[in-house]
């Protein structure tokens, strides 16, 4: 039997059940909540560690609500929240709860939970405590009763007016974050080059190129980077916290003695060796780019589920419970998932810049029995076409779901942008929408801002704080990249602008005499925003920058579940410049303003997680089989 059309109708039974148990009392839900001063400070949510955990790892709502969590080990409620609202989650035959459950409702209440499949909640007066009382969710299966507290915190937080049952986004106050990210901006006080000195000839014929350089005029070269570094580049001053960039420079000086002349590439490699502390997604030198992904390296053969905290699997046909993974406990190495039948199973797994080799498993069965595992890990990968389509736009149905892809948020594609944008109204109220932004290698952010907008009737917050350091070596380094990319779009009038938005403002720098400096740290109010329509996001490792901002947006809705892998990591460091190394002629590219989260996490090089960790290969077929089950 499919559940895809249950949770629908049990949603509504399931309101309708609390309005006739209410109604018993003369009061509508609304009144309850407000008679019985159910406010979130006074309520709990009462578990077994299965069913919370499941709820904890499988609910990205559930996730957000701020009411304390109890875990019970014993049939019995604690004596310290026995003058609390309490919302129970499991049936009559549940550990632990089934038998607090079955002391509260009638004996037809609970044959009526064990003889029909589906979720259901009841309310009752708390036995423990005047004015206070007890929801009871309970399903057929975990994920039945997952849903009948989902629906059961909805229906509270919709007719409560108070709004603090859900985290905010982001949890850090103004001085919080704006003194974290003051410690990280570095402003030089010594004397700036000059902006011819900083420019860049864009004609071919005014220099010949040479593939070697003397170490006489590395040497320069080396000095002028290390001035780029510390008078344009906005991570100069967080990557000063993880190594020195004085001693990088003393070891590459003392290197180029040993040869009289560099290859390019040898002088390249040379710099990168020295800098490999730096990872950054938007920093270049010559063809060695500062950033290496973390991907997502899981076995394709195991699944697993978790009991009472343990994780178990089945091998042989034994049950095998793990006692650890690589000699640590095997929290780090398991992710939530959905299979290709479109459950819900736990895989093994982890994050690694490069081939991590076997996981070591050591698990024993019900006899105590020990064995030990070796088990593969394989990297995951897109289908080639998400790389390799000519259009960046798409929209299509499957099983009657909408299907909405978008590859990139590229001001030169304006029609299938705009196209894109169209469909926020298009489909804003469906039951589902998935969103496929895999591949997302961003643009400007303004349109994915405007989907949201429209789809949700919010304008969202930007995710991400902004601080951009100013100074002549910045302007020229901006001047030198849009001149740049002018050579290659002559006639691109939103260059241009560009361009001269950026000569205009040296002028202004260079009148005024200036000194290098900081914005002002901007952050914008980020609000949880209304949304009915269940939207899946499918991530993958190669959405960055600008699709990397579209989740910013999206995680402020409610009601938005993302699945696949880890998106990019290219970001914190952004807006780039452009620069040359003047004898060797090699390029440097780095940003010059910082766009951290507003809730702080580093995520440079692995950058924003899923909720559910799915093969970006088969994510698509995997969510699609999850709702026709009707567990998302």
């Amino acid at each position: 039997m499919k559940r895809a059309r249950i949770p629908i109708a049990a949603g509504k039974w399931m309101k309708w059940s609390i309005f006739l148990l209410v109604l018993g009392m003369g009061l509508e839900p609304a009144d309850l909540i407000k008679a019985t001063g159910l406010a979130p400070e006074d309520t709990v949510i009462i578990s077994n560690q299965t069913d919370g955990d499941f709820c904890a790892d499988f609910s990205a709502s559930l996730r957000r609500v701020t009411v304390d969590w109890i875990y019970i080990k014993t049939p019995e409620i604690p004596d310290s929240v026995k003058d609390k609202n309490l919302i129970i989650l499991g049936g009559p035959d549940a550990l632990y709860t089934g038998d607090i459950v079955k002391d509260i409702l009638t004996e037809s209440e609970v044959d009526f939970i064990r003889g029909n499949e589906g979720y259901h909640t009841f309310v009752k007066d708390s036995p423990w405590a005047d004015d206070r009382v007890v929801y009871i969710c309970t399903g057929s299966d975990r994920i039945f009763t997952k849903t009948a507290a989902e629906e059961t915190l909805q229906l509270i937080i919709e007719e409560s007016e108070n709004l603090k049952w859900l985290y905010a986004p982001v949890r850090w106050s103004f001085e919080q974050v704006q003194h974290y990210i003051a410690s990280y901006q570095f402003t030089p006080d010594d004397e700036e080059l000059s902006a011819d000195e900083l420019a860049i000839d864009f004609h071919p014929d005014t220099y010949g190129y040479t593939p070697v350089i003397s170490s006489e005029d590395a040497e320069k070269d080396v000095e002028r980077l290390f001035y780029l570094l510390s008078h344009g580049y906005c991570g100069y001053g967080y990557f000063k916290t993880k190594s020195s960039f004085e001693k990088a420079k003393s070891d590459i000086l003392q290197e180029l003695e040993t040869s009289p002349v560099w290859s390019l590439y040898d002088f390249s490699a040379l710099i990168r060796r020295h800098l490999q502390f730096i990872g950054d997604g938007h920093f270049v030198i010559g063809h060695n780019h500062y950033y290496q992904h973390k991907g997502f390296w899981r076995s394709l053969n195991i699944e697993l589920w978790k009991i009472e905290g343990e994780y178990y699997f089945m091998s042989g046909n034994k049950k095998w419970r793990i006692l650890e993974i690589n000699q640590d406990t095997p929290e780090e190495f398991v992710f939530p998932s959905v299979n290709s039948s479109g459950e819900f199973i736990y895989i093994l797994g982890i994050l690694s810049q490069s081939s991590p080799g076997h996981l070591t498993l050591v698990a024993e069965d019900e006899h105590g029995i020990q064995c030990t595992y070796d088990i593969a890990l394989s990297c995951s990968y897109i289908d080639p076409y998400v790389r390799t389509e000519e259009r960046k736009f798409a929209e299509k149905e499957i099983s009657g779901i909408p299907v909405v892809c978008i590859r990139s948020f590229s001001d030169y594609r304006r029609s299938e942008m705009e196209a894109f944008v169209s469909t926020a109204e298009k489909y804003r109220g469906e039951p589902y929408l998935i969103l496929d932004i895999r591949g997302n290698g961003g643009g400007n952010s303004e349109w994915p801002r405007q989907w949201v907008e429209k789809f949700t009737g919010y304008n969202p917050g930007w995710y991400f704080t902004y601080a951009k350091f100013t100074s002549r070596t910045t302007l020229m380094g901006q001047i030198n990249y849009w001149r740049d990319l002018l050579v290659y779009y002559p006639h691109n009038r939103t260059y241009k602008e560009y361009l001269r938005e950026r000569e205009e403002e040296l002028r202004i720098f260079e009148e005024s005499h200036s000194k290098p400096h900081w914005s002002e740290f901007t952050i914008h109010p980020v609000k949880l925003i209304p949304n009915d329509t269940k939207v899946i996001v499918l991530t993958d490792s190669d959405i960055m920058s600008g699709g990397e901002l579209f989740i910013g947006y999206l995680r402020q809705m409610e009601n938005v579940i993302f699945v696949g892998e880890n998106s990019a990591g290219v970001g914190i460091f952004g807006w780039s410049t452009l620069h040359e190394l003047p004898y060797s002629k090699v390029k440097v590219e780095f940003g010059c303003a910082l766009y951290y989260p507003a809730d702080l996490t580093f995520i440079e090089e692995k950058r924003f997680f899923p909720d559910l960790w799915v093969p970006a290969s088969d994510v698509l077929d995997y969510v699609v089989a999850a709702i026709e089950k009707g567990i998302i």
